[in-house]
């Protein structure tokens, strides 16, 4: 009920802001949006920008943008105060991922804003709002200063939870030492295996990730003749040109499907 009702909130405005999304690969699909459940929206919004992000909104939605990933953050709905829905450590999502072209300034300018990064292994990890777990990297090759990256799962089996990726969305599986890892335009998803307990993501504080495909219904119809279990019905604005689905993968993973979002300016 919560996500469906953030879907139809967003689904009543127009989108005029946010940045164009990667350009698809050959199964029409890419990545670029997250949704996240913030107990106070305005610290979390702070926290974003502080990290590099750029504020926009759509009507009463306030959403951030980074290249090649967009983030709608809004409070849980129903409790007054706002509830902490607690982070994704030990989720089915363990981090996001972003990239910086200079690891060390980024970090002495976050932490004169007050956010402390613990640095492992050439990584900063960062806690953010809502105990969001944010992993970040240095290419100095980048144009930019901050990009996103992708995301790192907790997994038992990759070679069967990435095999479910690339069926439905066409990730490229290779390997990167012993990680396996699937790549979609927009995202590096590493399937990191774990023989610790993983939770599903539904009631954490990052709600859904999501994928932008060319055409949502025929998504939804192949997924559901091959089995697949939608969360709901799509729902569709005319006005806006977007249509969204929303679904769990069979680990537990909370995931939207949109059409409509890569021809946002």
């Amino acid at each position: 009920m919560k996500n469906t009702v953030f879907l139809l909130l967003l689904l009543c405005v127009t989108v005029p802001l946010l940045a164009q999304l990667p350009a698809p690969n050959t199964d029409g699909v890419s990545a670029g949006h997250h949704i996240f459940r913030a107990k106070d929206v305005e610290v979390a919004n702070k926290f974003w920008v502080t990290l590099g992000g750029e504020p926009a909104a759509l009507a009463q939605i306030k959403l951030m943008k980074f290249p090649g990933v967009l983030l709608f953050i809004s409070a849980p709905r129903g409790a007054n105060p706002a509830p902490s829905l607690g982070g994704n450590h030990g989720t089915t999502v363990e981090f996001i991922t972003f990239k910086v072209k200079d690891l060390k300034a980024s970090m002495a300018k976050w932490k004169e804003a007050g956010i402390e990064a613990k640095v492992e292994g050439g990584a900063a990890t960062i806690v953010g709002p809502d105990d969001v777990q944010i992993r970040v990297t240095e290419d100095k090759t980048l144009t930019s200063p901050i990009v996103s990256d992708g995301l790192v799962m907790n997994v038992a089996n990759a070679e069967e939870v990435s095999g479910w990726y690339a069926k439905w969305f066409g990730a490229k599986i290779t390997k990167s030492g012993k990680d396996t890892v699937g790549e979609i335009p927009g995202a590096r998803i590493v399937f990191r295996v774990t023989k610790d307990p993983i939770t599903p993501m539904k009631g954490h504080s990052f709600g859904l990730l999501g994928f932008e495909v060319k055409d949502v219904q025929d998504f939804a119809k192949r997924y559901q003749e091959a089995g697949g279990k939608l969360d709901g019905q799509i729902a569709t604005s005319a006005t806006a040109h977007l249509s969204v689905v929303q679904l769990t993968d069979p680990w537990g993973t909370s995931i939207e499907v949109s059409q409509g979002l890569n021809a946002v300016k």
